[in-house]
C-alpha cells in the first residue's frame, strides 16, 4: 500500500525532499466519492503526495472532507467559495511539491497499480503529457473506453479521448499555464500544452480509470454544449473550423458510448470500488 505526504491544513506543503508525483483531487460537497477516491490513492504501490481541495463546500460537508484528508495525511485546501473543478485544480498545482503531478475527481477512482506504472513509463521514455484507459461504471455495468496511442493538438480537437483522471503531466512542462475558466477547462488546458508540436502518449492497454456516473460530464448533451463553447469561446477557434471539429468530435463521441456490445460486466478488479 501507498503512503502520502503529512498534512498541512494551511494548504501548504511540508519542507522535504521533492516527491515523484503530486496527486490532486478537487471535491465540492461529496465526502462519500472523495473517500472512494482517496481510498484508490491509498491502495497504489506507490508512495505520493495528496492535496485535497474543497471547492468550497457547505460547512458541514467540509468538515467531513477535511477529516478525511487528516486521516489519509494529506494537506487539505479549502477555497473561501465554489470556484469550479479547474480553480480548485489549480490551487492544488501551486501547492504541489512533486516531480509530476496527476489528476484525480473525487467521483473517479484509481485501479491498483495504476500511479506506478505510469510515472515510471512517464521516466523510462521521458514523457511529459500521459494518459491512461478508463472505463465508465453504471448500475454494475463497465464500458471501457477507445483510447489512441497518442495524440496532436489536431488530434485531440476531434477527439474526446482524454479523461482528466487519468492523466499525469510532468510538472517542469506545465510551468506556469493553469486550467482556465472554461466550460471545458481540462480539455482547453490539454489543447495549450499540444501547441509548438508536443504529443501526449497512451500508457499501457488496460484500464487504470473508473468514472462513474452522476459527474458533469455524464450528460451527453450538456457535455457536447460546453465543448462546444470550449472551442468557440476559450479557444476562439473560428464557425467553420470549429463546426468541422465539432462534428467529428460528436461522432466518436456517439460511437464511444453508444456503440452495440460496449458494455461488461464488474470484474474483481472494479467490484471492490463499487458505492
Amino acid at each position: 500500500m501507498g503512503s502520502v505526504s503529512t498534512v498541512r491544513e494551511d494548504g501548504k506543503v511540508a519542507a522535504g525532499a521533492r516527491v515523484g508525483t503530486t496527486t490532486i483531487i478537487p471535491c465540492f460537497d461529496d465526502p462519500d466519492g472523495l473517500r472512494r477516491a482517496v481510498r484508490s490513492v491509498r491502495d497504489q504501490d506507490e508512495d505520493c503526495e495528496l492535496i485535497v481541495v474543497d471547492d468550497g463546500s457547505a460547512a458541514s460537508e467540509a468538515a467531513i472532507i477535511s477529516e478525511i484528508g487528516r486521516n489519509c495525511q494529506a494537506t487539505v485546501i479549502r477555497l473561501p467559495r465554489q470556484s469550479g473543478p479547474g480553480a480548485a485544480r489549480n490551487a492544488g498545482i501551486e501547492a504541489s511539491s512533486g516531480q509530476y503531478v496527476a489528476f484525480l475527481d473525487a467521483d473517479d477512482v484509481w485501479l491498483p497499480g495504476k500511479l506506478a506504472l505510469q510515472r515510471s513509463e512517464m521516466d523510462r521514455r521521458g514523457l511529459v503529457f500521459s494518459y491512461m484507459r478508463y472505463a465508465n461504471v453504471n448500475r454494475g455495468r463497465v464500458r471501457p473506453m477507445p483510447a489512441p496511442e497518442h495524440l496532436s493538438q489536431r488530434a485531440l480537437l476531434r477527439n474526446t479521448a482524454v479523461g482528466c483522471s487519468t492523466v499525469m503531466l510532468r510538472r517542469d512542462f506545465l510551468g506556469d499555464r493553469r486550467f482556465p475558466n472554461a466550460p471545458c477547462e481540462d480539455f482547453a488546458l490539454w489543447v495549450e500544452l499540444l501547441g509548438d508540436g508536443e504529443q501526449a502518449h497512451l500508457i499501457g492497454q488496460e484500464i487504470a480509470v473508473l468514472r462513474y456516473a452522476g459527474g458533469r460530464s455524464r450528460n451527453k448533451f450538456v457535455a457536447a454544449w460546453r465543448h462546444w463553447r470550449t472551442v468557440r469561446d476559450t479557444l476562439n477557434t473560428p464557425f467553420l473550423p470549429a463546426f468541422v471539429q465539432f462534428a467529428s468530435y460528436a461522432t466518436r463521441a456517439a460511437h464511444k458510448h453508444w456503440r452495440p456490445g460496449g458494455d461488461q460486466p464488474v470484474d474483481k478488479r472494479i467490484g471492490g470500488f463499487e458505492p
